[in-house]
């Protein structure tokens, strides 16, 4: 691993608030600064439904973080002059079960994303991490939730973090501002 390598367990909540990881600032940094950290393999995706505002999310294929693979997930800060561009740049548009509507977009879409901000990260790695080696790495959380059986929330709050760890499929860290 490079010494200059940010880990996920190396994440902070700057003088301002701001969750910072992978040298990122939730609310600061935009797509393009995590494109030249995780690479240009992407799939964005726009969520839709009646029930919420429009999720924007970006994508990294195959990534990798000090050896380790993840998969990276960004959402993006959304306004309504990027909506305009995006609707006139859709792939692809489909109903989901759920009731959610997916649109994908074309390359030229893709590329009027890169100065959006970033909202919030999701990292995932590829391997399971037990209990024991998430409190090593991140310490002992400040809260537990118990939610459905085998799944529990810890909150890393000094870390703007909350881990999903779920008895049953690969954990989930998810980086916000508080």
């Amino acid at each position: 691993m490079p010494k200059n390598q940010a880990m996920p367990w190396q994440s902070y909540v700057d003088d301002e608030h701001k969750t910072v990881v992978f040298n990122l600032t939730m609310g600061e940094s935009r797509f393009i600064d995590a494109a030249s950290y995780f690479g240009t393999e992407i799939e964005a995706s726009l969520f839709e439904d009646e029930a919420s505002e429009p999720e924007l999310e970006v994508f990294f294929t195959g990534t990798k973080i000090g050896g380790i693979s993840a998969k990276i997930i960004l959402n993006l800060v959304l306004d309504n002059q990027i909506i305009d561009i995006l609707s006139n740049n859709i792939d692809e548009s489909m109903r989901m079960p759920s009731g959610v509507t997916k649109t994908t977009f074309t390359a030229k879409g893709e590329r009027a994303m890169s100065h959006l901000k970033i909202r919030a990260l999701t990292f995932i790695p590829g391997t399971n991490l037990e209990e024991a080696m998430i409190e090593n790495l991140f310490g002992k959380p400040d809260k537990i939730e118990l939610a459905d059986e085998g799944v529990s929330y810890w909150h890393y709050p000094q870390k703007g973090l909350r881990i999903i760890v779920d008895a049953e499929h690969k954990e989930v860290l998810e980086f916000y501002n508080q």
